[in-house]
């Protein structure tokens, strides 16, 4: 039985163990499904009795899943099921499934939701696997423009084999245009880590072959690529999957990735995040082309991160002068002689703390 995965750990991949508790129950012929939200259930002042990752939740996608021969087996609808903001974890299954589906395709509904990471738990409990989606959405989109999707840093751990634990990013996906990404498919017996990783922390085999992982931008996505023979893990053979696509064609996604992003970050615009994570940089948010979502403190490096203009600026404490960010007012504030005219007028309805 597979349990191992494979994730991101900011400049590479590193193989993942999930506790069994991570995975729903599939004793039966059916295949279940959780996906794990952008916030594991912080509180704040104004909403002591949940989650505050404010828009984090949402519909839960559609779930499309093939056997590996790429048949088609079934089509799981979640229009209707809501993901509420600060949910830990959301539950779906597919009843009455007996054989494997080894393919998935996930497909955004109107609502746009952050997910962390997803499992799935074969008919039977036959085999168990699990992935980093906001990780790969984040490495992606940095080394391979258009190939990833918009991200967020989550208050979500995932544990490495070696027994330490980080914080992973959660993946944006959306149907309406908020966000690029409409879907997300994959592979999974690519994830199960028993391969080893390839080349080391080089990434271009999950990021750039489809039948592996892909991002999708189109509408309403129904389909997967899939292989055409035996998988490889380490080959470059076009003949065996390889998929990419025009540099130009890149060059638009992109461009039309960042400025969803932006228009989605705009929807946040009263919110902030303030975390205490080692995992969790202001700086690396602002400067990513493809983040999205609330402004962000970070209290490892200092700095505050102003989502919608993506501006960075130090904490008050730790300056004499210029601009700067007040922890206390949570405002932007001109010390010394700092021009206080071109300062942001930040009016935050709703603060989000982190451990």
């Amino acid at each position: 039985m597979a349990v191992a995965a494979l994730g991101v750990i900011r400049t590479g991949l590193a193989v993942l163990s999930f506790a069994s508790t991570q995975f729903d129950k599939s004793d039966g012929p059916k295949v279940a499904f959780n996906f794990y939200i952008g916030s594991d259930g912080a509180k704040d002042p104004d909403n002591p009795n949940g989650g505050s990752l404010s828009n984090a939740g949402g519909n839960l996608p559609d779930i499309r899943i093939w056997e590996d021969n790429a048949d088609f087996i079934k089509i799981q609808t979640n229009d209707k099921n809501k993901c509420e903001d600060g949910s830990v974890v959301c539950k779906s299954a597919i009843e009455k499934v007996e054989v494997q589906p080894t393919y998935t395709l996930f497909t955004a509904n109107n609502d746009a939701m952050c997910i962390a990471y997803a499992t799935v738990n074969f008919p039977g409990d036959t085999s168990k696997y699990a992935t980093t989606l906001g990780g790969w959405a984040k490495t992606c989109s940095d080394k391979y423009e258009g190939r990833g999707g918009s991200w967020y840093w989550s208050d979500i751990y995932v544990q490495p084999k070696d027994g330490s634990s980080f914080k992973t990013e959660c993946a944006w996906i959306d149907a309406d245009g908020d966000q690029p990404t409409t879907g997300i498919s994959l592979h999974w017996p690519e994830f199960d880590g028993s391969e080893g990783v390839p080349n080391g922390t080089n990434a271009e085999y999950f990021c750039n072959n489809n039948a592996v992982l892909q991002f999708h931008t189109e509408k309403n996505p129904s389909g997967v690529n899939f292989w055409t023979r035996k998988r490889n893990l380490f080959s470059r053979d076009p003949s065996v999957g390889y998929a990419t696509t025009p540099a130009d064609a890149m060059v638009q996604r992109q461009k039309a990735n960042e400025a969803k992003a932006r228009r989605t970050t705009s929807k946040h615009a009263r919110s902030l995040v303030k975390s205490r994570s080692d995992d969790h940089s202001a700086k690396e948010l602002c400067e990513a082309k493809t983040s999205a979502g609330p402004s962000f403190v970070s209290f490892t490096d200092r700095q505050f991160c102003h989502m919608e203009t993506k501006t960075l600026y130090p904490l008050c404490e730790d300056v004499e002068t210029g601009a700067c960010f007040d922890d206390e007012t949570n405002t932007i504030k001109a010390l010394g002689n700092a021009k206080r005219e071109a300062l942001p007028n930040l009016e935050f309805t709703k603060v989000t703390n982190w451990s």
